[in-house]
């Protein structure tokens, strides 16, 4: 039997690719990453808002961002924590909303009047879930990470991914080569998201997520601090979802250099140039290291992955695309090295004592922190990644979160300079970690996405009105939540949400 799927979004528009009955896709083998589906239905066209339509839509949707990656990536075998299956929950209550948690992919349902807004029924939403845990499971250590620049990284990457499930499909490329054949237009395509957009407009028409996100757009790169932490629908903010449009640009317009390298405008060669753009991107996100300036060092690392993969053909294509949003790469800077050090150079990824007193001379010491090493390859670099873990405290961010302490992060990269041991890429400073933490969090409370104690929403909700801050109420499902009690309270990552920050389950305004 057949199922109805919207290859996109419901709210695409004219120009994409209507609802179509088609065959299933087939399960995956038990050799591969899948899902496990709840309230499952029987095959069949069940019309868009019936259980029957949501289970099949929202699986079809998840298989298909799969899919898109191991077109890029090759096969994908397992979720963070080495898991084969993860829950996808079609509809798990009410909320205007959809999150990845590492349990679960989830996504909701809202009431607005006489329309009833399912965030499962989006291709584009579910592909975006989908890519958060893909993500994590190549790079679970960015889910600790404090820097407002790695959260923003990780919802771009959601969109990228959602772009490259669109883009997968034969249909979605030849209706968007009737709207564009350069791809530098608005289109159903680069933009992600349309229905839930339009939901959160109707309720609160101000938001920042009150407007679908755009890939094709000129935003400016700048430090993530200097923007206000709120704004009008669209507008780039310091915001994670907001600012990872930023990265979201440059992506689209990597492709758009592929595809005009590619010769005719053709759907194969709009197809092969996805799939090049896709694995540039998830090579880069592999690689790339930690640092407050995370979308340049993907870029960078993105470089030095096109170098390896396909001899640097498309070098100009990416620093290009970065370039058009202020953001340069200096690629070489990511390996070179910076500081010498004492002892000689790392030997099957282990450093000598002289070298570890040494580099920790250089990045400074905290009491109580921890310090790990891993060794790595950067395409072709050998070098050993020393990361110092420690905790900053969060009372001088805002009251609720006196007592509570964070995780800061201050990573280096140790390699060789000829014989010798040497610091490669750039040196953290301990301060300025600091101040990329506090800054992050004060952008979390004021965009409603820290639990900090106050149980439900109602009470969250009156502490923000007090500050001023109704326009920006506190999420059903927020990012972040203190943990522990007593003398060891802790603020850590419970999920990467869809929404930025719209309490939309049971706001009125």
């Amino acid at each position: 039997m057949a199922v109805n799927f919207i290859p996109n979004d419901p709210r695409a528009g004219a120009d994409a690719p209507p609802m179509r009955s088609k065959a299933k896709r087939p399960n995956r083998p038990a050799s591969r990453s899948d899902f496990t589906l709840s309230n499952a239905s029987p095959e069949g066209n069940g019309a868009p808002g019936t259980p029957q339509f949501l289970f099949w839509q929202c699986r079809e949707g998840a298989l298909a961002a799969l899919q898109a990656w191991e077109a890029s990536a090759g096969v994908h075998t397992r979720w963070q924590g080495n898991r084969r299956k993860l829950p996808l929950l079609q509809d798990d209550g009410v909320d205007m909303n959809a999150f990845y948690d590492r349990a679960s992919f989830s996504f909701f349902h809202r009431a607005v009047g006489a329309t009833t807004f399912f965030s499962g029924a989006s291709t584009d939403v579910v592909a975006h879930e989908v890519g958060h845990g893909l993500l994590d499971s190549i790079r679970p250590d960015l889910w600790d990470i404090n820097f407002l620049e790695v959260g923003a990284f990780h919802e771009a990457f959601g969109d990228c991914i959602a772009i490259l499930t669109a883009l997968q499909d034969l249909e979605t490329r030849e209706k968007l080569l009737a709207v564009t054949t350069t791809l530098k237009k608005r289109n159903f395509v680069e933009s992600t998201a349309e229905d839930l957009a339009e939901g959160i407009r109707q309720l609160i028409p101000t938001h920042n997520a009150a407007t679908p996100r755009k890939a094709f757009n000129t935003l400016q790169y700048q430090l993530p601090q200097t923007l206000p932490t709120d704004g009008g629908p669209g507008k780039l903010i310091n915001e994670v979802h907001s600012f990872g449009m930023v990265f979201t640009g440059c992506f689209w317009d990597l492709l758009v250099n592929i595809f005009a390298a590619s010769g005719a405008a053709t759907q194969d060669n709009l197809k092969i140039s996805a799939t090049k753009a896709g694995q540039i991107l998830i090579a880069g996100a592999k690689a790339a290291a930690v640092s407050p300036r995370f979308l340049q060092s993907v870029g960078r690392a993105m470089v030095l992955a096109d170098e390896t993969l396909n001899g640097a053909a498309n070098r100009d294509a990416i620093r290009n695309a970065f370039m058009a949003h202020n953001i340069l790469l200096g690629t070489n800077a990511m390996i070179s090295p910076s500081h010498a050090l004492a002892g000689p150079k790392p030997k099957r990824g282990k450093l000598t004592a002289a070298t570890r007193k040494d580099l920790m001379a250089h990045v400074g010491t905290t009491a109580g922190a921890r310090v790990t090493t891993a060794a790595a390859d950067v395409f072709g670099t050998p070098v050993v990644t020393v990361t110092q873990t420690r905790e900053i405290g969060l009372g001088s961010v805002d009251q609720s979160l006196k007592g509570v302490v964070c995780k800061a992060h201050d990573p280096v990269m140790v390699g060789a300079s000829g014989t010798r041991a040497a610091i490669v890429g750039p040196l953290p400073n301990t301060a300025g970690t600091d101040s990329e933490v506090l800054a992050f969090v004060k952008a979390l409370v004021e965009n409603g996405q820290v639990d900090a104690g106050n149980k439900t929403p109602t009470a969250r909700r009156s502490v923000m009105a007090r500050r001023g801050q109704e326009t920006r109420p506190p999420s059903e499902h927020p990012t972040h939540k203190v943990k522990g009690s007593g003398a060891k309270k802790e603020l850590v990552r419970v999920r990467f949400q869809c929404s930025c920050g719209c309490s939309c389950g049971g706001f009125q305004r």
